[in-house]
């Protein structure tokens, strides 16, 4: 009976293991770290799907490199200015993300639209589609009065075609000033809210005028169409014109000279 004596290995074949096994260490190492910091690709969506001509949206754009112009546009075509949320610059931040918001163009026409966001540096872009709706209607009584009875009675509006249930913010504005109109509103099962509203004296609005009523979901991505009243002056009472007296006569004789 033979036996064989196992070969002893090298000091050269130990050190080529140890070598291959560090390799292989790094390889697993750096592949993990490669997947860790991977950039997922781009995307956009929007705080709204349904948004009326004029109507605000929050824009998040996902997956860009830090740095860098994001450009974007209205299908593909028309330029969409966006205001960042945070800071000033229209770029990803360190986690590859960009909020910003955007009006929609008051003469974008019904129907469904893209709205597409492009790194020109990166060379990507991703996109989102949103449908634009006719604004609710809009009416307001009376459309003309006094200032004396706008002080004291006020006026009333009506807005008809919101989701039944919506939240709805209400304003009043002059060329010049804007402000709130009352408190928010609760679009009824028709999708119909009224605004009464009578101005506080001493008020930007208590005042003869034109002014605007506006009415939209809270987030601001559906507007109603604007609706405006005129507040005249007071007419003015004459003053009566004094009516002369009887002529008193004279009693001693007159002198004329000339």
């Amino acid at each position: 009976m033979s036996t064989t004596t196992p070969r002893t290995r090298s000091r050269r074949e130990r050190s080529a293991s140890i070598l291959i096994a560090g390799f292989l260490t790094a390889l697993l190492t750096l592949g993990g770290a490669v997947s860790a910091q991977a950039r997922p690709d781009p995307g956009l969506a929007s705080s709204s799907a349904t948004v009326t001509p004029g109507g605000t949206i929050t824009l998040t754009a996902s997956g860009f490199p830090e740095g860098g112009s994001l450009e974007f546009t209205i299908d593909d075509i028309t330029p969409l200015t966006t205001y960042p949320v945070t800071g000033s610059a229209v770029e990803a931040d360190g986690s590859g993300q960009y909020k910003g918001t955007a009006r929609i163009p008051a003469g974008l026409s019904t129907g469904a639209h893209r709205i597409a966001v492009t790194h020109p540096a990166d060379n990507s872009g991703a996109f989102t589609e949103i449908t634009v709706v006719a604004p609710p209607a809009s009416s307001v009584t009376p459309t003309t009065q006094p200032l004396s009875d706008y002080l004291k009675n006020g006026v009333t509006a009506t807005f008809a075609g919101f989701t039944p249930g919506a939240t709805v913010a209400f304003g009043i504005s002059t060329p010049g000033t804007g402000d709130q109109a009352g408190p928010d509103a609760v679009a009824d099962a028709t999708g119909t809210v009224t605004l009464h509203y009578v101005p506080e004296v001493g008020t930007n609005y208590a005042n003869a005028g034109t002014y605007n009523l506006s009415a939209s979901t809270e987030a601001g991505a559906i507007q109603a169409a604007p609706v405006s009243f005129t507040v005249t002056a007071d007419a003015t009472t004459p003053a009566p014109v004094p009516v002369a007296g009887p002529a008193t006569p004279v009693k001693r004789a007159a002198t004329f000279t000339g």
